[in-house]
């Protein structure tokens, strides 16, 4: 049952939290992807779902197969992630990547107020809002001087809102199929999502002109999105949607180094960087300490939430 990180076994619970890292250094390399990546956002989505959708096909075949009810509400999913994943590219379009960051640092506000909502074994807990607060302040420091993009900023805090409904969501699904399947369907959705996006502004889905597009595409489709994303609905089996949301604030940490690292964009690695960079890290580690200790037994009977 997701959320009973507590009472697994200790090595199980270090290797899901080190895969969950790995998982969201890949998250933080697909800015540094959409970066190089010449299409529009909704494009990109576009290639990057329907590519993705391709391989889960050629691998998993007959696997695939799933009840017509549960192949469509997979299939509905995948229309939410696919207007998550454009709002997400328009709000880098509209205003930078920094501004749309600090709007996704907003996904574990999100949560907090709507996993109580939607799941009944949930319940509201203060303790999820002041350190999904906390989350924001440290992303906002790291780009403390770049905050006069309103319209980029409303469309990532709204991009934020709609990754806390299908995560919410999938914490469902991947009760009733395997997660690659349940990834398939999704992204088959989301493809036709963008590409419905694309034909109503286009009348046509755009080929990628440079051939080094492909080779981007490829690692977006394949690493960061059906390895990363359906390791991530994998985890909700056994870790919260709040968790694995809250875990997912350190993308704008490693998307900058990485950025740094590959593209030599040495402009946000100052003294903010660092500062926000550490009130992230200190949140994420006291958050499970602090969560433990002020629920007593309830945390014991529902840990990690």
């Amino acid at each position: 049952m997701p959320g009973s990180d507590f009472s697994l076994p200790l090595s199980v619970m270090l290797r899901d939290h080190l895969k969950l890292q790995v998982i969201v250094i890949l998250w933080g390399f697909t800015a540094v992807l959409g970066e190089l990546i010449s299409l529009s956002a909704a494009t990109l989505v576009a290639w990057r779902c329907g590519l993705a959708a391709l391989c889960l096909f050629l691998w998993l075949g007959k696997r695939l197969l799933v009840p017509p009810r549960l192949a469509f509400l997979f299939f509905a999913t995948g229309f939410v992630i696919g207007a998550h994943w454009i709002t997400f590219f328009l709000s880098v379009k509209v205003a930078k990547v920094s501004i749309c960051m600090i709007g996704i640092a907003t996904l574990s506000l999100w949560t907090a107020i709507l996993e109580p909502l939607i799941m009944r074994h949930r319940h509201f807990r203060r303790i999820d809002l002041i350190f999904g607060t906390l989350i924001v302040g440290g992303v906002a420091i790291i780009y403390r001087s770049e905050l006069d993009y309103s319209h980029g900023l409303l469309i990532a805090i709204f991009s934020a809102f709609l990754a806390a409904v299908f995560s919410i969501i999938n914490a469902f699904h991947v009760k009733h199929a395997v997660h690659t399947v349940i990834v398939f369907y999704e992204m088959v959705g989301a493809t036709l999502f963008a590409g419905l996006f694309v034909f109503v502004q286009k009348g046509h889905l755009p080929l990628p002109a440079d051939p080094f597009d492909w080779l981007w595409l490829t690692i977006l489709a394949v690493f960061c999105t059906v390895v990363s994303f359906s390791q991530y609905v994998k985890l909700l089996k056994r870790m919260s949607v709040f968790t694995i949301n809250f875990v997912a604030n350190l993308e704008p940490v490693y998307g900058i180094a990485l950025a740094a690292l590959i593209l030599q964009d040495y402009k946000n690695l100052n003294a903010g960087f660092f500062l926000g960079a550490a009130v992230i890290l200190v949140a994420i580690a006291l958050y499970p300490v602090v969560r433990h200790k002020t629920t007593g037994k309830a945390a014991r009977r529902d840990p990690f939430p």
